[in-house]
């Protein structure tokens, strides 16, 4: 693909006078290739400006950057205010705006994106639609499934993947993260879903404030008859959807009030069976989920919202709900022979671990045992409260190491014994694999063990047992007990 640069800087409002021609864009200079534009940002932990020349010896026709440069180099040199928000309408108008090829559905909020992501992408492909699906667990693009490295990637990767994608819809997770470093910008979504803020990522965003203006910034993005779907059972949900409105955004509500919107949530049970029952332009419909807990019904309803207004029935909407078995790592569930129960959940907030802890409380019978621990070079203000939540529902907790990210193991495993003191119950094991080994060990019919904090994710650190992740050590483990037991009944039968 290649267009005129001044045709590029056209399309968003900048000013060309130089008869180039690129084939590319990126702000790497390591991938830059012959007839690309290096967009230089002042990133987090490197600053783009100091490999211009490294960019212009790999073949970068110009240059793009906020600074003034010291030296002069043998390409055009354009100085913009912030090159960093820049990339993103630089890499949809490269890619030709290919968010009018699909519906576009975007998602953030602090818990609830994936579950939800997941539901949508399932009523839509159930009911006979290709869909894309870009997030935490990982990419799907027609129909191949890809791994992920972020949330959301990358500007340029996001619209070459929106590009590349022949799909009738896209459905995405936005982060915080994403919004506030501009990977997404532009008019872009059809739908903006907004889930919950609770406590996280305090060690980026400094307050909750400024994360709620970061998470705003999703409907900035709407297209021009974009709507606007807000869950409004937390504050911040309370206060998006009054902003929204009094800005003229369309906009629904979602939750446990009823206001003025022709679907909404008349009651609901989470125990023993997940039932919502809804009331939808005046016709009452009862959904029966498949996956428990009071916040995972708040997703449906979300999803359900967003994909009547599509335009399916509820008949449609409600026949896919009920058979979503859920997303990856996100509240899976392992029955062990003996009658134990093991469940493997991504949370890591104080909000999201509060819900997958009570909601683990109804799906066993006898004790409960958690097995989690935190991220280095993370938010270390929810640590301290997690463990009391964890205190408030589990009878054996198990402290273990998560990423380090670059902390040393032995700073790591000093403040878990710190935050292990005031507790009796509470073990601190550093290895992660030997962890969830002792306690599935320990585990009697009708105990159950929750292990939260990764999900599906791969581990980055190395322990006892050769795993990639909490699902395969425990999978290791029932495997190892199975073949032992069928050891151990053979030599009994010998004798």
């Amino acid at each position: 693909m290649k267009i005129a640069l001044k045709k590029l800087f056209q399309q968003i409002g900048l000013l060309c006078d130089e008869d180039i021609e690129i084939n590319g864009i990126e702000f790497d200079s390591r991938k830059i290739n012959e007839g690309n534009l290096f967009v230089a940002i002042s990133g987090h932990i490197s600053d783009g400006h100091t490999f211009i020349q490294a960019a212009v010896d790999n073949g970068a026709v110009a240059i793009i950057g906020e600074k003034e440069l010291k030296k002069e180099v043998s390409v055009p040199y354009y100085q913009v205010e912030n090159s960093r928000s820049l990339l993103s309408k630089l890499a949809n108008a490269f890619f030709q705006e290919p968010q009018y090829k699909h519906k576009m559905i975007g998602i953030t909020g602090t818990n609830g994106k994936t579950t939800s992501a997941y539901m949508l992408h399932h009523i839509l492909t159930s009911n006979g639609k290709t869909a894309s699906l870009i997030g935490t667990v990982g990419y799907i693009i027609n129909g191949e499934q890809h791994e992920s490295s972020l949330t959301t990637p990358d500007a340029i990767t996001l619209q070459k993947m929106i590009f590349e994608s022949k799909d009738e819809y896209v459905v995405m997770e936005v982060s915080s993260h994403g919004l506030d470093q501009y990977r997404v910008a532009c008019q872009m979504f059809d739908y903006a879903l907004f889930t919950n803020l609770t406590h996280e990522h305090l060690d980026y965003h400094l307050d909750l404030e400024t994360y709620y203006q970061s998470k705003k910034k999703l409907f900035n993005c709407l297209k021009t008859e974009g709507k606007a779907i807000v869950g409004t059972y937390t504050h911040w949900g309370e206060r998006l959807y009054r902003e929204l409105y009094n800005e003229k955004i369309p906009v629904f509500s979602y939750g446990q009030k009823k206001r003025r919107e022709n679907i909404y949530l008349k009651s609901y049970t989470s125990t023993p069976t997940a039932t919502l029952i809804v009331q939808d332009h005046g016709e009452e419909y009862q959904i029966h989920m498949k996956i428990p807990g009071k916040h995972n019904l708040l997703n449906a309803l979300g999803s359900y919202i967003c994909a009547r207004d599509i335009g399916f029935s509820p008949g449609e909407v409600i026949y896919a709900l009920e058979k979503f078995e859920g997303a990856p790592g996100r509240f899976e569930q392992i029955l062990t022979p003996i009658g134990s129960k093991v469940i493997i959940d991504y949370a890591h907030t104080p909000d999201g671990l509060s819900h997958a802890l009570e909601t683990a409380t109804y799906c066993i019978n006898n004790d409960l045992y958690h097995i989690f621990g935190f991220r280095g070079n993370r938010d270390r203000s929810k640590r301290k409260e997690m463990v009391e939540i964890s205190q408030k529902y589990c009878n054996h907790v198990y402290l273990t190491l998560d990423d380090l990210n670059g902390i040393e193991e032995e700073l790591m495993v000093k403040e878990l014994f710190e935050l292990s003191k005031p507790y009796a119950n509470v073990t601190v094991i550093k290895d992660r694999s030997e962890a969830i080994y002792q306690a599935i060990g320990l585990l009697q019919n009708g105990d159950g063990l929750i292990i939260t904090g990764k999900g599906p994710e791969k581990y980055n650190e190395q322990y006892t047992y050769p795993t990639l992740t909490d699902k395969e050590t425990v999978l290791r483990f029932l495997q190892e007990s199975i073949i032992y037991d069928e050891k151990y009944h053979n030599q009994e039968q010998q004798r």
